[in-house]
C-alpha cells in the first residue's frame, strides 16, 4: 500500500496550523518598503540606487516568499470540493479581520455542528490539496 492511513486529527491540527499563518503572510506580502528616517533626517538611502540594501533586499525575499505562500494556500483552497467548503475556510482564516466562530456560522446559515462538521472536512481536504498533501500525516502498517 502507497500510503497508510491518514491521522485525520493530526491532518487536520497541521492544516489548521498553516492556515492560521494567513493573516500574518497578508501582512508581510503587503507592506511597503518606506526608508527610515536617518539622524539627518534624510528620506533618501545612503547607499548607491544600483546596489540596494541588504535590508532591502531582504524585504523583498520576504515579501515574495510571502505571496508565493499565499498563492500556495489559495490554489489549495480553490480547489476544495465544494464551493461551501471553501467558503467556510475563506471566512475563518483569510478575511483581514479576525472573526469567531460563533460570528460566521449563523452568517453561513449553518448550525453549530453543521458548521464544525464541514470545517473538519475542509481542512482534510485542504491537506491534500496543498503542496500535493504536504500536511498529510500517515499511520503504516506496524506503526502504533
Amino acid at each position: 500500500m502507497l500510503f497508510g492511513e491518514v491521522l485525520k486529527n493530526k491532518t487536520k491540527e497541521n492544516a489548521d496550523n498553516t492556515l492560521k499563518n494567513y493573516r500574518v503572510l497578508l501582512r508581510i506580502a503587503g507592506e511597503e518598503y518606506s526608508p527610515k528616517v536617518t539622524a539627518t533626517y534624510s528620506l533618501e538611502p545612503k547607499s548607491a540606487p544600483s546596489s540596494p540594501s541588504r535590508q532591502t533586499e531582504q524585504m523583498v525575499i520576504r515579501r515574495v516568499s510571502a505571496q508565493q505562500e499565499l498563492e500556495l494556500m489559495a490554489s489549495a483552497i480553490n480547489r476544495l470540493s465544494d464551493l461551501n467548503l471553501s467558503q467556510i475556510l475563506i471566512e475563518r482564516y483569510c478575511r483581514v479581520r479576525f472573526r469567531q466562530d460563533k460570528a460566521i456560522y449563523p452568517s453561513l446559515g449553518y448550525s453549530e455542528s453543521e458548521y464544525y462538521r464541514l470545517l473538519d472536512r475542509a481542512l482534510l481536504e485542504f491537506a491534500e490539496a496543498y503542496k500535493a498533501g504536504e500536511l498529510l500525516e500517515y499511520r503504516f502498517l506496524g506503526d502504533n
